[in-house]
């Protein structure tokens, strides 16, 4: 191996190691859906479909977390996101 080709290896199994490392750190709080406790008054169902597709999944306690919220980096990312919509 060349010495150029050796450090790119050793670069990438440095990474690929810190990425492992990553999903072994607890951050945050567990990713729960608290109770709902209102809705807002509605003008149409129209608008209700509309939000629950376009909005609850940060602005509600009615998230639906995606397969990638339990991989760090973007899980940490996604709590964040969704906390500060709540």
């Amino acid at each position: 191996m060349t010495r150029w080709l050796l450090a790119v290896v050793k670069t990438l199994a440095f990474f690929v190691g810190m990425f492992g490392v990553m999903q072994l750190v607890p951050y945050g709080r567990a990713r729960s859906n608290p109770p709902v406790a209102s809705e807002p008054a509605w003008d149409s169902p129209r608008t209700r479909e509309l939000a629950v597709r376009a909005c609850f999944d940060c602005h509600s306690n009615e998230t639906k977390w995606p397969w990638y919220a339990r991989v760090a980096p973007m899980s940490w990312v996604l709590e964040r996101d969704v906390e500060i919509g709540r």
